[in-house]
């Protein structure tokens, strides 16, 4: 039989076949496949496709020779091969194709029967679908869309009206790439599910899929690094990369993702997720990437449903979303992503439009948030998040979260003592507004030698809650925060430790030991201790509406910092009580914490707040004994030649007996009195008072007893007063009008000792007396004027 009979026959075989609507088998009597030849099939789908019937052409186990050439050719029918193998690349670059079919009879373990070296279909249009299932596909080729590249398939440009569909397909290239697929038009689904493997890259960079990309169950280990390549491209749906029923998806090379555009969601479920070696898979167009080792990237991505990675999904490497848009919120619940010493997840500067939720996630290296906004709540409640980049295994610099900060039970940076070397890591979110409340209560941060939670020009609308179990190993900084809510520490434990052995990363300057600082911080609805503390404590210039704390407990002695620190009031811890207003308490309290030295008088202000606070009150008195309790401080720290015993005691006398140190200055009047017995003492007895002389208007001599003259000639004198001539002396009297300055009894004016009668160490004394009465008095006046202001204000 001629060549053209042949082909004819062939030709009439398929025809028929197509016009009695089945396949033609074209298995052999032993199973065997028959020839067919490539041209003879071109000839029946190109130049008799008019004899065929809108059924198609449908051939089962055929080996066809030659290579098939469809191209620029349009073919109104569907095409369909099963389990047939083709010796050579199918070419249908510019055809026009109805459908396409490259189908295998699904075997456990072997290989597909159905393969074919290739296809090329740059610009092919196809109108349905483009179906690849349990087929195997081989080789590498290159095509003008590339001039260094080979790929086992080539779409580039092509339009797909339907779907393309690869269930337990293989891909085994040799080349650059399994797929590539850049700029093509699929109306509907990608489904690369099943089973389906390829060894090379699958590239689809500015695809227009108007379905999801779906690679449920598929296997890609491209040997280059690179996975899956979706930069630019835009889903209509969403993307799947979860399990099927037999199979468990596994990649092991980076997909990315940049400036994707989907308008469903990313579903990563049960899923094992490798990142190759460092320098490995990156495109060198590709920004600088985060991190070393990248599973994900998708940087500048636009995703309308949310990024869901469930809790059977293991990640090798980090996963970056710097700059991304994610509509439906992020879910990572329970994943593991381990990039030890790197960024583990990226989303700086992202826009989250609900909840960031990585509750029970164990995570190895830093999550980052610096600049992003999350619409919703941020969960991180019983994560696990240890060995960062940096110093921080979380960090949110600048974010924006418009829910609340759930760090409940979570453990951050390891355990202590830390086991690895760089485990450690703290929570920093400098400058973050949080428009709900920070709840860390039960969490562990270990960061021994820096930051464990830096809070630093931080704003949070709800409460503060360090508290129930919290526990911080490093430094807790929350200086110039500003907290709506309530500063809650009761029951936390707050420590600073050095850095651990081994650990080669720069340590935090903290030459105070602070364990807790909060400068220039507001706290409005108030500050509640009941801590336990392990180093020092700082509030300076802070300011809160109430104070709850245990005095004698909560402050670190010599180590709390509180110069500037205002309240309104005091408050139990419990909320329940009027906390403690007792002024001896409060005095004990300042007098312990107070971290100023010997010879340093320390900061009145902490006292000064004390005492305002209680006068504020309705306690006064209390308000006094607050400040004279640091008078009284300031002079035991005396230094010098005024730390002498001799003036200290004179001091502690004059002070705390007879002045109250200005705030008792009714007290001048117990040693204006003892002056005055002082003073009346020596004159009280006859043979004393014989010294005082007094002069009449006439110049004649007085003395207590009479005439001067009368006395000494041994006469008795009829008056003692010469009858009103002088005054009367009075010893008691006298005593006054000499100690007290502002009485005028006409008695010192009158009467005074004579040294010529031996009252000369009697007319110093009263002079003496006259001086200190004159200054005790002084300071009485002044007290009272300044107890009478403090009383008006």
């Amino acid at each position: 039989m001629s060549l053209n009979s042949r082909r004819r026959a062939a030709g009439d075989a398929l025809i028929t076949a197509s016009r009695r609507q089945v396949v033609l088998d074209c298995a052999g009597a032993q199973g065997e496949s028959a020839e067919l030849a490539a041209g003879n099939l071109r000839n029946v789908l190109v130049e008799r496709g008019g004899e065929v019937s809108q059924f198609g052409v449908r051939i089962s186990n055929a080996r066809i020779t030659g290579q098939l050439d469809l191209s620029a050719c349009r073919v109104d029918f569907p095409i369909y091969f099963q389990d047939c193998r083709f010796t050579e690349p199918i070419v249908i670059e510019g055809s026009d194709l109805h459908s396409l079919f490259l189908v295998g009879t699904p075997a456990d373990g072997s290989e597909p029967e159905s393969s074919a070296p290739g296809i090329l279909g740059n610009g092919v249009r196809i109108r349905r679908d483009l179906v690849l299932s349990h087929t195997l596909i081989t080789g590498a080729h290159q095509t003008t869309s590339s001039l260094s590249r080979s790929a086992a398939v080539w779409l580039t440009e092509a339009e797909i009206g339907g779907r393309i569909i690869a269930v337990g397909t293989v891909i085994d290239s040799s080349g650059d790439r399994a797929i590539q697929a850049d700029r093509c038009q699929v109306t509907g689904d990608i489904r690369l599910i099943q089973g389906f493997r390829a060894n090379a890259e699958i590239r689809l960079i500015g695809a227009q899929l108007g379905g999801s990309l779906d690679l449920a169950g598929c296997q890609l280990v491209p040997r280059n690094g690179r996975a899956v390549d979706l930069a630019e491209a835009t889903v209509g749906g969403s993307l799947f990369i979860n399990d099927s029923p037999a199979h468990a998806p596994l990649i092991e090379g980076r997909l990315e993702m940049g400036r994707v555009s989907i308008n469903g969601r990313v579903l990563i479920r049960r899923a094992t997720l490798n990142a190759p070696a460092a320098g490995v898979g990156r495109h060198h167009y590709n920004a600088k990437d985060p991190a070393q080792r990248l599973a994900i990237v998708a940087q500048g991505a636009s995703i309308q449903g949310e990024l869901s990675i469930d809790e059977n999904t293991s990640v090798d490497g980090g996963i970056t979303f710097a700059g991304a848009a994610i509509g439906g919120g992020i879910h990572i619940d329970g994943a593991t992503i381990q990039n030890a010493g790197d960024i583990a997840l990226d989303f700086t500067h992202a826009r989250v439009g609900s909840a960031l939720s990585a509750l029970g996630a164990h995570i190895q290296g830093t999550v980052d948030l610096d600049g992003a906004e999350v619409a919703g709540p941020l969960g991180l409640a019983t994560a696990e998040i240890s060995r960062p980049a940096g110093r921080y295994c979380l960090t949110a610099v600048r974010a924006v979260v418009h829910g609340d900060v759930k760090l409940a039970d979570a453990k951050v940076g390891g355990t202590y003592p830390v086991e690895i070397p760089g485990a450690s890591g703290g929570v920093g979110f400098r400058g973050a507004e949080l428009r709900g409340m920070f709840d860390a209560e039960r969490a562990q941060v270990i960061s021994p030698g820096d930051t464990a939670v830096n809070l630093h020009q931080a704003r949070i609308s709800g409460n503060l809650r360090l508290c129930d179990g919290f526990r911080s190993i490093g430094f807790v900084a929350l200086n110039r925060a500003v907290v709506e809510g309530r500063l809650r520490c009761d029951g936390g434990r707050f420590e600073w430790r050095p850095r651990e052995v081994g650990d080669t990363r720069p340590a935090e300057r903290n030459e105070r030991v602070v364990a807790f600082e909060a400068i220039s911080a507001t706290f409005r609805g108030g500050v509640g201790l009941g801590w336990s503390i392990e180093g020092a404590v700082d509030f300076t210039d802070a300011h809160t509406t109430y104070l709850a704390d245990r005095p004698t407990q909560d402050w670190p002695a010599r180590r709390s910092y509180l110069s500037g620190f205002s309240y309104e009031r005091y408050a139990a811890i419990s909320m329940q009580g009027s906390g403690e207003w007792e002024w001896k308490a409060r005095a004990r309290w300042l007098a312990n914490c107070d971290p100023a030295t010997s010879d340093e008088p320390g900061d009145p202000g902490p006292w000064e707040q004390a005492a305002q606070t209680l006068k504020n009150h309705g306690d006064p008195a209390g308000s006094e004994q607050i400040l004279m309790a640091y008078l009284r401080t300031k002079r035991q720290r005396r230094v010098g030649w005024a730390r002498s015993r001799l003036l200290r005691g004179l001091d502690r006398i004059f002070n705390d007996w007879f002045r109250g140190y200005g705030y008792r200055p009714l007290r001048a009047l117990i040693p204006l009195a003892l002056l005055v017995l002082a003073v009346a003492g020596p004159v009280l007895p006859a043979r004393a008072s014989h010294v005082m002389r007094a002069t009449d208007p006439a110049g004649v001599v007085y003395t207590p007893q009479g005439e001067l003259s009368l006395v000494e000639s041994g006469q008795a004198p009829p008056e003692t007063c010469g009858k009103g001539k002088v005054r009367c002396f009075n010893p008691w009297l006298y005593a006054v009008d000499t100690v007290v300055p502002i009485v005028d009894l006409k008695q010192r004016s009158a009467w005074s000792p004579s040294s010529d009668a031996g009252g000369g160490l009697m007319l110093a004394w009263v002079n003496t007396a006259t001086l200190a009465g004159w200054a005790i008095s002084s300071l009485l006046v002044v007290g009272l004027a300044r107890a009478g202001s403090r009383s008006l204000n």
